[in-house]
């Protein structure tokens, strides 16, 4: 399919921005475990009461390690569900039904065997261990094994001047939040939505006075395309595109200027994007090591002390974390085994005033599914529903640049069809796989925008052009063009683009009048042998003149070489 120039750049970059959207979003919408890194202790020492020596620990420390990556054998929550007399491997375990405060009935130490007998056989030959290396194992070299691995988490740190850019817009979000939101977060991206769109309204009239300019040239753009009206090849159309790049160029307009604007604003949509996911970090003020923290906590087998959760949508999404029943339900991370310093994680947390993310009672800080609210999934049929009409709608509001010669109004329609439905799809798929509110945020914003398209076409209309507009611009457009000559009844009709406006230069005017004169002795004998053959004399003679056309212009040309 021919698209015009503009046309394709404008739905190139939608498209850029989806799927660069696509690929922040799906960089963790798989549904995740969030597992800690396992890392080998630099120095192990003997353990006081314990029967293995600090190389027999080292070994099986390895030899844990080298099996960590394994997704459906986490051996540190296994080694810590030991200690707490639960076995993970035992057949018909359902951690769902552990209490995490609750201690079972397994041997500490003959489930810690098991498990490292079973990390022995996923293990490479390399990694394996002996096993003499554990058969003496008691329950203090088992505590101390899970204490090897236990990590200090950084409670402080803050990232560089960009997170703390985005950390004072999330304080900015917080206070909305508190203030105009009346502490549900829903209204308050709601409302600092608009605060962002009316920030952002001089990059729209900027693009707007863009798309003004850009249609006040329509009258001679068209005249330059209808001037060639009929011509389809690549030469014909090349010569198109250098004509109306010179317009462009007298009139000191660009038809990549527009593009700034969609670009600047990209940045900022997504640093917003990235703010809204993460109240935690920018909003509630924690570092991303407490964040790390509560992700690992939220999702640790219950058997190990954790949560026993999933997290769905991006990695750095946080507000499943705190959609919960509040910050309280992590007051177990205090003693959880993962951290050295547990205690300092939920000293940071314990006060933090989060947000509400209900609605009506309905949680909108989890993923629409159908073991959630099942009402949480009008959310992702609302997303196809706004976006879809919004764009529709859009294309009404904007300015549609002209079409290239060749395109017809079928494939034109068939175009905005397949844009219509798949960028639409795109979106409602994003909202099945983030919480429901990042879904709701998105519809409002969408609504937001085209209210936005609507309001800027009404107060900065496009300008509207009658017949006499675009006859005015043709004249306009001849007189600027070479002297041409007087041509031949025939001059209108498609000629051999190899001979491409012959008549209007003197080198090459001469040789084209003999052309014509030879074309036209050779279509009069011909009108007259066939009106003496067909009873249908000149309807037959138009169409076979339009068959013989491109032949006997060939013809000719040979001709007229020779004679020259």
């Amino acid at each position: 399919m021919i698209m015009n120039k503009n046309t394709r750049k404008g739905r190139f970059l939608a498209f850029a921005v989806l799927m660069l959207t696509a690929v922040l979003v799906l960089s963790g919408c798989a549904r995740q475990t969030a597992k800690a890194t396992l890392t080998l202790p630099e120095a192990i020492s003997n353990v006081e009461g314990g029967n293995l020596t600090s190389d027999q620990l080292k070994a099986i420390a390895t030899l844990m390690v080298s099996v960590y990556d394994d997704a459906s054998f986490d051996v540190r929550d296994m080694l810590i569900a030991a200690t707490r007399g639960h076995d993970m491997l035992a057949n018909g375990f359902d951690d769902k039904s552990i209490d995490p405060n609750g201690r079972g009935e397994a041997d500490p130490v003959t489930t810690g065997k098991a498990v490292i007998a079973r990390a022995n056989e996923k293990a490479a030959d390399d990694k394996k261990i002996g096993d003499d290396v554990y058969a003496n194992m008691n329950e203090a070299d088992l505590n101390r094994l899970v204490e090897l691995f236990q990590t200090d988490v950084d409670v402080t740190s803050k990232g560089g001047l960009w997170d703390k850019i985005l950390c004072g817009i999330g304080v900015c979000l917080g206070w909305i939040t508190r203030n105009l939101g009346f502490g549900s977060y829903i209204l308050g991206i709601c409302i600092f939505a608009v605060i962002v769109e009316i920030l952002l309204l001089p990059f729209a009239v900027k693009q707007q006075k863009n798309s003004i300019r850009q249609a006040k040239l329509r009258p001679k753009e068209m005249a330059i395309r209808n001037k060639y009206k009929g011509r389809n090849d690549q030469p014909t159309q090349q010569k198109v595109a250098q004509e109306i790049q010179e317009l462009y160029q007298r009139e000191n307009y660009s038809p990549y200027s527009g593009c700034l604007q969609l670009l600047l604003q990209f940045p900022i949509l997504i640093a917003l994007y990235n703010i809204v996911i993460d109240p935690l970090h920018y909003v509630l003020g924690q570092g991303a090591g407490i964040s790390a923290a509560m992700r690992s906590y939220y999702t640790a087998a219950r058997a190990a002390g954790g949560m026993g959760q999933t997290l769905s949508g991006s990695s750095n999404s946080t507000i499943a974390l705190l959609s919960g029943n509040g910050i309280s339900e992590f007051s177990g991370i205090e003693n959880f085994a993962y951290f050295k310093n547990g205690g300092a994680v939920w000293e940071s947390i314990s006060s933090l005033s989060v947000p509400d993310f209900n609605i009506l009672g309905i949680n909108f800080g989890v993923t629409p599914n159908f073991e959630n609210n099942l009402i949480l999934l009008l959310v992702p049929v609302l997303t196809f529903v706004v976006y879809f009409f919004s764009m529709k709608l859009s294309r009404k509001f904007t300015y549609q640049a002209t079409q290239q010669e060749g395109v017809n109004d079928r494939q034109v329609a068939c175009s905005n069809t397949m844009m219509d439905v798949s960028m639409p799809l795109m979106s409602t798929f994003f909202a099945f796989v983030v919480p429901a509110i990042i879904g709701v945020y998105w519809i409002f914003r969408s609504i937001l925008g085209t209210l936005k398209q609507f309001i800027m076409s009404r107060v900065m209309p496009l300008p509207v052009f009658t017949e006499e507009d675009y006859k005015a611009a043709a004249r306009e457009m001849a007189g600027k063009a070479p002297k041409k000559v007087e041509k031949s009844e025939r001059a209108g009709t498609v000629r051999s683009l190899h001979h491409i406006d012959d008549e209007d230069y003197e080198d090459t005017r001469e040789r084209a009048l003999r052309r014509e004169e030879a074309m036209a002795a050779k279509e009069k004998a011909e009108q007259a042998e066939r009106a003496k053959k067909t009873p249908f004399g000149m309807a037959s003679l138009k169409k076979d003149r339009t068959e013989e056309s491109s032949e006997q212009e060939e013809k000719n040309d040979e001709t007229n070489e020779k004679q020259d």
